[in-house]
This record gives structure tokens, C-alpha cells and sequence, in this order.
């Protein structure tokens, strides 16, 4: 419409401007809604983030308290009895027995024994969180393991009433990863398996090759654990329900969790089944052969 027009025909110029001012505003409208719908999610989303990122901190500052009171507790413990055993020698009271102070002496010693294992892994399980890819590892036979393996293991079990059957490959694999390590994995789910046996039990250790990788079975017939604790029981400082009510079995539930890390920083897979007051079986496996490229 040209601009005299407008002149003759002021009213249909205006209306012609107020359609399309009108079509403008709703099509600014509808783009500002758009946006707006946009920006309600995005702050809907970053808001989800936000509670979960919250959620998580809370979750992390309870884990750590829970640690901290954990390793405290345990520490404690046997510091107190130490401490106390010490003040008994010194203010005399068995002055002139040398069977007791021995005697006393040994216990102070077992106790602080408990506190260096339990400052070792420490020690391990903070390596593995900060730098398990920088562990020191080599090509090693893991039959050279199992010596040594089979007679501690073999002494704490005679101590306990519990026969071990072992069953292992005569031609071992080789691995290429951390010996000493690897042989707490093994020292671990043997000790647990004859720790939580009852007394005239037996445990089944098999270490054979299986599809490429090295599998140690170790199969008890004791005390076991609930079902739904399972998942559980790789976390650390978790003990199941029965052994938390048995005194006479202690421990602090960082073994297992370290048994993990362990395994997880090789390459392997650690499996465990169990019935309560039936048994528990666990299967770990190392890959043969899996040296790392430079």
C-alpha cells in the first residue's frame, strides 16, 4: 500500500499496521514462551544437579565421619590395652614373675601387631584410591606365592580345629602384576573362609587356569551371610549382621573392600556367593600374561 493511499484511506491503513503489529506480538510471544520453557528446564535440570551434587556431599561427609570414628575406634582399642599392660609392669605388680610379664608382654605385643596390620592397610587401600595405576608390578609365577601361602594358612587353621584341603595347579599361570599385593587377596579370602568355619570344618581351596585366567576358588561351610547383604559386603567397613553379633570373631570390614580395590587394580573379577549358616564361596580370577604397554 502505497503512502498517499494511506492518506485517503487512514482507518484501513491503521488496521493494516494493527494485523500486522498484532501478528509480530504474538509470533515475540510465542518465541518468548519458547525461551522461557527453555530456561524453566535448563533451571529445573541445574537444580536436579544441584540436590544431586548435595546429596552426594552429604553422603561422602557421613562415609568419611564413619571412617574417621571406624579407624579411631580401632586404634583405641588396643592402645588402651597396651597402655594398660605397661602400667601394670611398671607399678610392680608382677615384680618377681617372669612367666606373667611375659605373659603380659606377649599380649601388648599381639595388640600392637593388630595395629600395624590395621595402619598397613590403611597404608594400601589409600595407594589404591590415589594411584593404582601406578603400582609397581612384574612378571611373576603365581605358584611362588602359594609356599608360603599354604603354611600360614595351614598353622591358623590347625589353630581353629578347621582342615584346609588344597587343590592346586601344578603348572600355575604367570602374572604380571604386584606379588605381594596379589598375596594379600588370597591370605584374606583364606583367612576369612577359615575364620567364620566352625570348629571341625573343612575348607576347599582350588587354584587351577581357567579360560586364560587364574581362578582360586575357596569354599567354607560356615556361619555365611543374608542374601541382600551380598552386595554389601565389598564396601568398606561393612561386616554382615551375624558377625557384627559374634564378638569372638573380630574385624573391621576393610579387608574384603581392599580384596576389591586389589583385584579391580589388575584387571581381574572377584565373585562371591553364600547362604546363611550354610557356607560361602568366593571365585577371583587374574588375567594371565596382561603386561602393561609403555
Amino acid at each position: 500500500m502505497k503512502s498517499e493511499d494511506c492518506k485517503i484511506m487512514d482507518s484501513e491503513c491503521h488496521l493494516n499496521r494493527i494485523e500486522n503489529w498484532h501478528n509480530n506480538f504474538e509470533s515475540d510471544i510465542s518465541l518468548m514462551i519458547e525461551t522461557l520453557k527453555k530456561l524453566n528446564a535448563s533451571s529445573i535440570e541445574a537444580t536436579e544437579e544441584c540436590s544431586r551434587h548435595y546429596t552426594n556431599t552429604i553422603e561422602l561427609t557421613k562415609a568419611k565421619s564413619s571412617f574417621t570414628f571406624e579407624v579411631s575406634h580401632e586404634l583405641k582399642a588396643p592402645l588402651a590395652s597396651v597402655y594398660n599392660i605397661i602400667n601394670v609392669i611398671l607399678d610392680g605388680y608382677l615384680d618377681g614373675d617372669i612367666n606373667k610379664q611375659k605373659e603380659y608382654l606377649n599380649r601388648a605385643k599381639l595388640r600392637i601387631k593388630s595395629i600395624i596390620d590395621l595402619l598397613n592397610d590403611l597404608l594400601v587401600f589409600s595407594r589404591l584410591e590415589e594411584r593404582a595405576n601406578e603400582l609397581e608390578k612384574e612378571e611373576f609365577n603365581i605358584a611362588e606365592l602359594f609356599a608360603s601361602i599354604i603354611e600360614e594358612m595351614t598353622e591358623y587353621a590347625d589353630s581353629r580345629s578347621i582342615e584346609i584341603n588344597w587343590n592346586l595347579c601344578d603348572d600355575c599361570p604367570l602374572i604380571y602384576g604386584n606379588a605381594e599385593l596379589i598375596r594379600r587377596v588370597f591370605t584374606n579370602i583364606i583367612h576369612n573362609a577359615v575364620k567364620y568355619s566352625r570348629h571341625g570344618n573343612k575348607v576347599e581351596v582350588t587354584g587351577k587356569i581357567d579360560e586364560n585366567r587364574f581362578l582360586l576358588r575357596v569354599e567354607d561351610h560356615g556361619i555365611g551371610i543374608k542374601e541382600e547383604e551380598t552386595q554389601k559386603i565389598f564396601d568398606i567397613f561393612y561386616r554382615g549382621e551375624n558377625t557384627r553379633r559374634d564378638s569372638k570373631r573380630e574385624g573391621i570390614g576393610l579387608g574384603l573392600s581392599l580384596v576389591r580395590r586389589i583385584v579391580d587394580a589388575h584387571g581381574g573379577c572377584i565373585k562371591l556367593k553364600s547362604k546363611l549358616q550354610e557356607g560361602t564361596t568366593v571365585e577371583v580370577r587374574f588375567p594371565e600374561f596382561q603386561k602393561e604397554e609403555k
